[in-house]
């Protein structure tokens, strides 16, 4: 923009001259001051030598007079005195003070009083003490008289006010003769110069120069234009450059602009009063707009359909802009505009945009992964097949239902439900046809309860029913979980259409009421299992209670408790020894100890009698650490011996019990240190469902052990807990595939898709597999063509004692 020309009043030379009048006058005016003043000092000094001569003449024929007491020389004096212009006043005393002689004049105003009173305002006024000749110790008498200054210096008076004028007139001269020079020599040259300058176009500086002065080439003026000229050319040749520049940014920003766009994630910028700045294409898109609707738009007008609270975004937004945060929200849901539920993952930053700082929110969808994990959710606690919960949800509502009746004084019951031969089905018609009368069943099941009972499968053809709030009288609870069970019954043995073929089934169902004596889960599964197989050894389809009888079998339970005790401090206990083969080689890896009891009467008794009184007594924490001294002692003996070598793992069975104990893992890492084992020489198995209830509390178990130079694998993998959903966050090295998937991997071809399965994702995940219960060569092929790594059953070796696994370890050197 053009500025507007000065006026002349503007100028420079108005401005000089102006400053240099007013300078000189005052320069002038302050010298001649001076001036005057020197002059007034020096003229005073002649006036008071006149004034003394005059008295000094006087005096002597005024003493006469007024010793003699002549009168008429007294007044001839004051005569003679009065002559002088500058006096006006004379008187002669005697030594009486008597007046002699006295006369006085008129004074006339004169023009230049006004410079006196600058000075002095006074007459001044004179006397001296008249002394006769020989007389010098006597005074005679007295003479005064009054001198007019201004009168006296009038002639002084004249001259400085002539002078004063003269020299302001020369200062004013001097000024307007320097106003001239200026003009010509500065200001009309800067005029012309800002009239160019002014004429300059901002966007083409290098169109016009400025015009060169002939007669200041050589002077700063011109410096100041061959300089200015030079600027110009800068200017333009920076202004041609950043037209470039920015041509290539405006590129460079639609590339970014569109590489933005294609991005497949949610990205804008916020400012802090929540207005929109910026958003891609696919932002845009989603909240039904286009990147140019979305600048300068509030965000609660965009969320409006949104589950997103627009206070807590934009409170959000304010940590990031004016706290330089970074906020990441793991998940957040979302409702696009199109009414889709979407996921999002957010990140929010700060962003230096333009001249403000803003916050920029990334956001990826995370609806696929979302639904996936949901979907996995589903999975790990509900059965595949039929949908219904698996043992991990069942174990979960029955502790929180048992809890519950407690606490409101009700009972309910466990009904345990086992189809009769079901196995027929499968051999006879097929897998395919057993599935979908597992699928009719739990159907026919859930409706035969009420939605707040719950309907579980465990495995195979077993099913548990869970009746909850029946009635607060046990008898009355009971009577209705009997009528609860035939109706069950009844529905399940109606005919099953496959094919124009009617199948009938049977079911035998086990009922257990609980609370009971404070039994946990585990134990009424049990009581209820224990009572669907007395309906089994009855002849089946039927329904039985768990009764006194069976109360006995638990009362022998307790006597093989004692026994067990006994066992230990006898030392009845030995460990046996099954091992652990390479797939691909056959060489021996490694071995798993299995516990063992020989009883002195009864002989060796089946580890399935004997471990769940050990678990269930508590005992098993005992047995437990004699195992893993037992097993740390035969590693270090056959080490010594040559036998074991490096890289084979001896595996133990973990119970839950012993693996939850707060001192578990303090007391294995002290056992391991006093035999000082190499790393990774013990391996501890554990089930799923020993972690499935406190993972956290595993997870950190598992990791102090693992850092101690202990492995851990996973046991009975895939039997009906939530396998996949904590596999990704246990620090297991290896999963056992259960040997119930093996035993049938020949001609269920399910068991074949899920032992492809497992292992094809333990491979991924970086496991190690075993294969359990492989008994033939049929099966070893099948795990072999799958990619598994061991595997351990009747195939190789059954479980031996020491001496026969040594036996097979020299016979069969080890990897």
């Amino acid at each position: 923009m053009r500025q507007k020309k000065p006026s002349f009043f503007q100028g420079i030379s108005f401005q000089l001259a102006k400053i240099g009048i007013i300078l000189a006058i005052l320069l002038s005016f302050f010298i001649s001051a001076i001036q005057v003043y020197i002059d007034y000092l020096a003229q005073s000094k002649e006036l008071d030598q006149l004034i003394y001569r005059v008295a000094e003449v006087a005096t002597p024929p005024a003493a006469r007079a007024v010793h003699t007491l002549d009168a008429d020389l007294a007044n001839e004096v004051v005569n003679g005195l009065l002559t002088y212009d500058f006096i006006y006043q004379v008187a002669i005393w005697d030594e009486r003070g008597n007046v002699l002689a006295q006369a006085d004049k008129a004074l006339t105003e004169s023009d230049v009083t006004w410079m006196g009173g600058l000075f002095t305002h006074d007459d001044a006024s004179y006397s001296s003490d008249l002394i006769v000749a020989g007389y010098e110790q006597m005074v005679a008498g007295k003479i005064s008289f009054t001198v007019d200054r201004d009168r006296a210096l009038e002639n002084f008076y004249r001259r400085s006010e002539i002078n004063f004028f003269v020299s302001s007139f020369r200062s004013l001269i001097l000024v307007v003769l320097l106003f001239v020079a200026f003009y010509f020599k500065l200001t009309k040259p800067l005029v012309q110069l800002s009239h160019e300058i002014n004429e300059i176009d901002p966007d083409r500086p290098g169109a016009k120069r400025l015009t060169t002065l002939k007669s200041h080439k050589a002077d700063e003026l011109g410096t100041v234009i061959n300089s200015s000229n030079q600027i110009l050319d800068v200017i333009e040749l920076s202004l041609a450059k950043r037209r470039v520049i920015e041509q290539a940014l405006r590129t460079s920003e639609e590339h970014l602009r569109q590489i933005v766009d294609s991005l497949p994630v949610f990205i804008g910028a916020r400012n802090a009063d929540g207005y929109y700045l910026f958003a891609n294409k696919a932002l845009a898109e989603m909240l039904g707009h286009t990147p140019e609707d979305m600048r300068n738009v509030h965000i609660s007008d965009l969320l409006k359909s949104s589950v997103l609270d627009v206070d807590t975004v934009i409170r959000g937004d304010a940590r990031v802009i004016n706290n330089g945060e970074e906020i990441d929200v793991a998940e957040e849901s979302f409702i696009s505009a199109s009414g889709e539920q979407l996921y999002l993952q957010t990140h929010m930053m700060p962003l230096q945009y333009y001249e403000e700082v803003v916050c920029l929110v990334v956001s990826m969808d995370v609806t696929e992964r979302k639904l996936a994990q949901a979907k996995m959710e589903h999975m790990a606690h509900h059965d595949a097949l039929t949908g219904l919960p698996n043992r991990l949800q069942l174990v979960e509502r029955l502790e929180h239902e048992a809890r519950r009746a407690v606490r409101h004084g009700y009972f309910g019951a466990v009904l345990f439900i086992d189809l009769d031969k079901f196995k027929n089905i499968n051999d006879s018609l097929g897998h395919p046809v057993g599935d979908s009368v597992l699928q009719e069943v739990s159907s026919r099941l859930q409706s035969a309860v009420r939605e707040e009972d719950l309907v579980a499968r465990l495995s195979g053809d077993e099913f548990v029913v869970v009746l909850t709030v029946l009635d607060h009288n046990q008898e009355v609870a009971a009577l209705k979980a009997g009528e609860v069970g035939e109706k069950i019954r009844a529905l399940i043995s109606q005919a099953f259409i496959h094919e124009d073929m009617e199948l009938r089934i049977t079911c035998s169902v086990g009922v257990v009421v609980y609370p009971e004596k404070n039994n946990v889960v585990h134990e009424l599964l049990r009581y209820a299992d224990t009572a669907m197989y007395q309906v089994k050894e009855k002849g089946r389809d039927a329904i039985e209670f768990f009764n006194e009888d069976m109360a006995d079998k638990v009362s022998r339970q307790l006597v093989m408790e004692g026994e067990l005790h006994r066992a230990l401090e006898e030392e009845q206990f030995v460990l046996y020894f099954q091992p652990k083969v390479d797939v691909q080689s056959g060489a021996i890896v490694g071995a798993e100890a299995l516990l063992r009891w020989f009883h002195p009467e009864q002989g060796i008794i089946s580890p399935f009698e004997f471990i769940p009184v050990l678990e269930t007594s508590g005992l098993i924490i005992e047995v437990g650490q004699w195992v893993l001294e037992q097993a740390c002692d035969v590693v270090q003996k056959w080490s010594k011996a040559g036998l074991w070598h490096k890289g084979m793992q001896l595996s133990l069975n973990i119970s839950p019990r012993q693996f939850r104990r707060d001192s578990f893992a303090s007391d294995v890492i002290k056992t391991i240190e006093q035999y000082n084992l190499p790393d990774q020489t013990l391996d501890m198995e554990i089930t799923e469902g020993i972690v499935i209830q406190q993972i956290e509390e595993a997870i950190e178990t598992i990791t102090l052990l693992t850092q101690n130079g202990i492995s851990f694998s996973l046991d009975d993998f895939g039997t009906g807990y939530s396998s996949i959903s904590y596999l990704k966050r246990l620090p297991v090295t290896t999963l056992k595939i259960d040997k119930s998937f093996i035993r049938d991997i020949i001609d269920d071809r399910n068991d074949r898709v899920l032992v492809e399965t497992i292992v094809t994702m333990g491979r991924l995940l970086g496991l190690g597999l075993v294969a359990e219960g492989v008994e033939n060569s049929a099966q070893l092929d099948i795990i072999k063509s799958y990619g598994c790594h061991y595997y351990q059953g009747f195939y190789f070796s059954p479980p031996v004692p020491a001496d026969q696994f040594i036996a097979l370890l020299e016979k069969r050197p080890s990897k």
